[in-house]
């Protein structure tokens, strides 16, 4: 049914950086694709004959341990050699606890935009629930909790009655420490 043609997204990326989330999870057929891209930067669009040559810089992301991947099968080797070229490792949001207020302060902002909400404050209950919690779900957690939180909102501010139930009712903490007195944190 192609009846005209298309870049994908290799091609789109031409002269660029294309960047491959969870690449730990690719399908035995689409690894043997990329490798053959990273082999020799050419792409053969569907119906073509011929090849095409790109310029096109790979970012790679997983979550899975790749030495383990290749050593049980599940990645082929020679492919994983090739997109380690350079390793950088970032640890999980609950080892860089310093960075969540940053991180809190964007979502909001984002998360005003597409909800149409005017969030100008966090209270100091919801900021310490938020520091405090540890983010299984890393940082797509984060963001799911704080959009939870801006919809939420019926104040102009995010409140812990805003959040997850989850962050704060924990087991481990019997409750969050009384800030009813303290200003709200500005945005």
């Amino acid at each position: 049914g192609a009846v005209a043609d298309k870049k994908g997204l290799f091609e789109e990326a031409e002269r660029g950086t294309l960047f491959l989330d969870e690449v730990g999870e690719l399908p035995p057929q689409t690894q043997v694709k990329l490798l053959r891209f990273l082999e020799n930067h050419e792409i053969r669009r569907v119906g073509d004959t011929e090849n095409r040559k790109l310029d096109v810089r790979i970012i790679a992301a997983t979550n899975v341990n790749m030495a383990e991947a290749t050593q049980n099968g599940a990645f082929r080797e020679d492919l994983f050699y090739r997109l380690n070229t350079f390793q950088l490792h970032l640890p999980p949001l609950r080892e860089r606890k310093a960075t969540i207020p940053n991180l809190v302060k964007f979502f909001v902002l984002k998360f005003n935009q597409e909800h149409e909400k005017d969030i100008g404050g966090i209270e100091p209950s919801a900021q310490f629930a938020l520091t405090d919690y540890d983010y299984p779900g890393n940082i797509r957690e984060l963001s799911n909790i704080v959009e939870h939180a801006v919809v939420m909102s019926e104040n102009g501010q995010i409140r812990s009655e805003d959040l997850p139930e989850k962050m704060t009712l924990r087991p481990d903490r019997p409750a969050l420490p009384d800030y009813s007195s303290e200003t709200p944190i500005e945005l």
